[in-house]
């Protein structure tokens, strides 16, 4: 499913169809899951038939049905490329300068000591 080309209502749906999935696998009916989730039981409902629902409530399910992995790729850090990061560190790199001690100026007078 390319979640692009699906309108918002068709992603609350597949979302709805998933909870309902695990909510089922961990053999829990929606009112013990909206009792141990504490949310109502219109709620649960709610969110399994893709109806709205607030984040805090779907959140609250899935903890208690043990499926907050399904939030996990929101949390992934950004990989970044070996040649990025080459070129990051390269932007960030200050100059060294390398100065010559044997070559003195021309102008000052050579030391006698």
């Amino acid at each position: 499913m390319d979640t692009y080309f699906s309108s918002n209502n068709a992603l609350l749906v597949q979302i709805g169809l998933k909870v309902k999935s695990r909510r089922i696998a961990a053999n829990l009916t929606q009112k013990q899951l909206s009792e141990q989730a504490g949310v109502a039981l219109s709620a649960v409902g709610n969110i399994e038939k893709g109806q709205n629902s607030s984040l805090l409530t779907l959140i609250q399910v899935l903890r208690t049905i043990k499926s907050l992995d399904l939030l996990e790729p929101f949390f992934r850090e950004e990989e970044i490329s070996p040649i990025a990061y080459a070129e990051a560190l390269r932007k960030n790199a200050t100059p060294k300068r390398v100065r010559n001690k044997n070559n003195q100026h021309p102008s000052k007078p050579l030391s006698s000591w």
